[in-house]
């Protein structure tokens, strides 16, 4: 890989910045211990099989847990749910994230009671790439929220879709 120009670097950023993404927290459990992080960065992979890819930052302390778990959640986050977002965003605030909300056997990846969505997926493949790696996983099971409001992530702020 290239070094990229400092120049096109901060464009891109900029250029990011105008793209608005549904927040979600990434949840797994290694050895009894549930673990999450704050993800923008969640795409359909496929409907048919129904798939999902989520890039994690390498540098992220939970990066190394992924590559070897077999199942990992996303719970798109509710409007109402920005607290929860910071809270997976701040590395500080680790001994908070599993307090309440959650239902953690650690059998399976943590589930956000009120999420907007909750879907367990199988990891099945990853790559590195650049800063990130992306896990593709097959989905296995979803539970929706009736009402519709994801938190979205725009310009460097938390918001909802009529913000």
């Amino acid at each position: 890989m290239t070094a990229t120009d400092p120049r096109l670097a901060e464009a891109f950023k900029q250029a990011m910045r105008r793209v608005a993404a549904t927040v979600n927290v990434i949840s797994i459990c290694v050895d009894g211990q549930p673990m999450g992080i704050t993800a923008t960065a969640v795409s359909v992979v496929s409907m048919n099989p129904p798939s999902l890819l989520v890039c994690v930052n390498q540098a992220a302390a939970v990066h190394p847990r992924i590559e070897n778990v077999v199942h990992f959640g996303v719970n798109v986050l509710h409007r109402d749910q920005a607290e929860v977002a910071t809270m997976f965003a701040d590395r500080r605030l680790e001994a908070q994230r599993f307090l309440s909300g959650w239902e953690n056997d650690c059998v399976r990846p943590p589930r956000l009671r009120d999420a907007q969505a909750t879907i367990l997926c199988r990891r099945i493949d990853h790559h590195r790439f650049g800063t990130h790696s992306i896990f593709i996983g097959l989905v296995e099971e979803v539970t929706s929220r009736d009402e519709i409001d994801p938190l979205v992530y725009l310009d460097g702020r938390y918001g909802g879709c009529g913000d």
